[in-house]
């Protein structure tokens, strides 16, 4: 063959892609690599054709889009030639294998320019198994799903594209905004208004906006020497400095807390007030009132995240700090994916509007504006009060599950591990013994398909807690026998 780099073309008549691209993007990719020099002929189209065995119209139909895309031109009575504007490539020796073969297409893995990785931040984990402990979720299964795609396709149908489907207001849907409102009023204790209600994709965009709009470097932020991850990582990404406070069977230690004022500057304090992350345990009302009078004194903020307000099972939930607040000294989160399920990206700030413009700003530059689709939807499903009874419905489930877990965990568990019955929420915080090392638990769980949390994740700096959150909201009875099930043939193979 006269023109042995045809030998490079792979050729695959099964291909779902048409065989006239397989042959322009392999010639394409031979340009690319320098096989193909700039100025160089091409064979003709019926040439080509007969040596490929190929039907002359493909091979025509492959030059055209070579031609289409720039990489070849035409010449009048001469042919096709690579286009002699292309600068030149020189392939590197290592690039080739020992038979000539060219490396396989594909992206680059790496970056021919310098990358410095963030030593901080960490991507998500997402878990594989069967069955799974998790940090704390809803069921779906449980979720008014035919509900909210029944709103969906009437949005579709009815409403306004020029209003509903074009850009909108960056801190959210007008009319979600005004049913949020009404439910913080009702519900919480709350008197504001939806102009003091910005709509975030979950509660962790919001926690993150108002870092970078209220913190600067070197800021000191107060959290409890227990504390929700991603809410640290957020706080120290904008150049914060964490300072940790005890955190017992009351919450956050207020008085602790008062100690630390009296010597330093503080910034915000942060905490999860209702159910504390990870502990789950509920501040005391008397810390509540404390602490309020903290902020007042030392003129700090409190960012209150409030995530799971709807699940407590015991009493009636106490109402959050904010809605004490009349200075502005509290802004408050809370989200909507711990309440239905967490592919549903919606939550939202109560701050006062000043702050609120100046997260509009932020958020500008990284996302346009929330999805006001799936808000208007679920606005209406409050409206009609499908919400509300569907938390009435989840609570009393989740109310259940959790009894019949932590029955579980006394009957079959207490010589593994201790724990207090929460009095809400999705999880328990459970405390392995030392003979059980979590770690090595939960690889031995994750082999039959069970994730359990290492819980490296919970531990504060220089601490080894051999502790986790075992999410059971998400699972039915019969899907915590199963994982209880494997969880003990691992502990007991462990046993000394």
């Amino acid at each position: 063959m006269d023109y042995p780099y045809l030998n490079l073309l792979e050729i695959d008549k099964d291909k779902s892609s048409p065989v006239y691209l397989q042959i322009s993007q392999g010639l394409a990719g031979l340009i690319k690599q320098g096989v193909l020099k700039p100025g160089q002929k091409l064979p003709g189209a019926r040439l080509l054709a007969e040596i490929l065995h190929l039907n002359r119209n493909t091979v025509t139909l492959a030059m055209d889009e070579l031609q289409a895309e720039g990489w070849v031109v035409g010449r009048e009575r001469s042919g096709l030639f690579v286009n002699d504007r292309l600068p030149i490539v020189t392939i590197e020796e290592e690039a080739s294998s020992a038979n000539g073969a060219l490396p396989a297409e594909g992206f680059a893995g790496g970056t021919a320019f310098p990358l410095e990785q963030n030593l901080l931040l960490e991507s998500p984990e997402l878990h594989q198994c069967a069955l799974e402990f998790n940090d704390g979720f809803p069921d779906p299964r449980l979720s008014p799903l035919q509900e909210l795609g029944r709103e969906y396709r009437r949005l579709h149908k009815k409403a306004n594209p020029l209003r509903l489907f074009s850009y909108s207001e960056a801190q959210g849907d007008p009319f979600f905004r005004k049913m949020v409102c009404q439910q913080l009023n009702e519900v919480r204790g709350f008197a504001v208004s939806s102009a003091d209600i910005f709509i975030s994709r979950g509660s962790v965009m919001g926690i993150y906006l108002l870092a970078r709009t209220t913190l600067k470097p070197g800021d000191t932020v107060v959290i409890g020497e227990l504390n929700y991850r991603t809410a640290n990582l957020c706080f120290e990404q904008c150049g914060a400095r964490l300072l940790r406070i005890p955190v017992d069977a009351k919450g956050i230690d207020t008085g602790a807390l008062e100690a630390l004022l009296q010597q330093q500057l503080v910034r915000m304090l942060y905490i999860t007030s209702h159910h504390q992350h990870p502990t789950t345990v509920m501040l005391a009302p008397e810390r509540r009132l404390h602490l309020y009078e903290l902020a007042r004194k030392y003129k700090f903020y409190i960012l209150e995240d409030d995530y799971d307000f709807d699940y407590h099972y015991e009493n009636k939930p106490t109402l959050p700090i904010a809605s004490m607040d009349r200075q502005g000294l509290v802004i408050y989160t809370g989200s909507y994916s711990k309440v239905i399920y967490p592919t549903i990206r919606v939550g939202f700030v109560v701050a006062p509007q000043a702050l609120i413009q100046e997260m509009i700003k932020y958020r500008r530059i990284i996302d346009r504006q929330g999805d006001h689709l799936i808000e208007r939807a679920l606005a209406n499903l409050i409206q009609e009060g499908t919400l509300q009874r569907y938390l009435r419905k989840s609570k009393n489930i989740y109310k259940k599950r959790k009894e019949f877990f932590c029955q579980l965990l006394r009957k079959d568990f207490s010589r593994y591990l201790d724990f207090q019955e929460p009095e809400g929420g999705m999880a328990v915080w459970v405390k392995f013994k030392d003979a059980f090392p979590l770690v090595k638990v939960s690889e031995a769980c994750k082999t039959r398909s069970l994730h359990l949390s290492n819980g490296l994740s919970y531990n504060p700096p220089g601490k080894q807690l051999n502790a986790c959150r075992m999410g059971f909201a998400g699972m039915t009875e019969k899907e915590m026998l199963q994982a209880c099930g494997i969880l003990k043939e691992v502990l007991e193979e462990m046993k000394p």
